[in-house]
């Protein structure tokens, strides 16, 4: 787990996702983002027109039951969240051409669920003892 952790950060800080740790502890998403059922990812119901100035709005989701001990990610920088109880979600507006990425690794044989939503599309999502889920902003 350590392993696959570092690479995916590494590779996504070398595809210039660099940058402050800017939810630590999980918090910035708030008590609405964090809303949702534990066994399927939601669409936003706007609009699917693309934000001003090429940004994308990017929805990162981890979705389960219970707490996990962290997860990783990239969309407008680097970072983690500590003790996170699930569902967890993280919404950014990010600039073309840039590496997403989630990675939340379940206990005890519990599988979850990660995706990744760009302006209200679904482009990755997958299952697992150990989700992983990457995607980059076409240019």
């Amino acid at each position: 787990m350590i392993c696959t952790v570092a690479g995916m950060l590494a590779s996504a800080t070398a595809c210039g996702g660099g940058g402050p740790k800017d939810d630590a502890k999980g918090e910035s998403a708030s008590p609405s983002e964090k809303a949702g059922s534990g066994g399927t990812a939601k669409k936003s119901g706007g609009s699917k027109s693309k934000p001003a100035g090429g940004a994308h709005k990017v929805v990162l989701e981890v979705l389960g039951s219970g707490e996990l001990p962290g997860i990783f990610y990239n969309a407008k920088s680097n970072g983690s969240a500590t003790n996170v109880k699930l569902p967890w979600k993280k919404t950014d507006q990010v600039p073309s051409g840039r590496l997403l990425a989630v990675l939340a690794s379940a206990p005890s044989q519990q599988k979850v669920t990660c995706s990744i939503t760009v302006d209200g599309s679904v482009v990755v999502k997958k299952t697992g003892e150990v989700a992983q889920c990457r995607y980059t902003l076409k240019k």
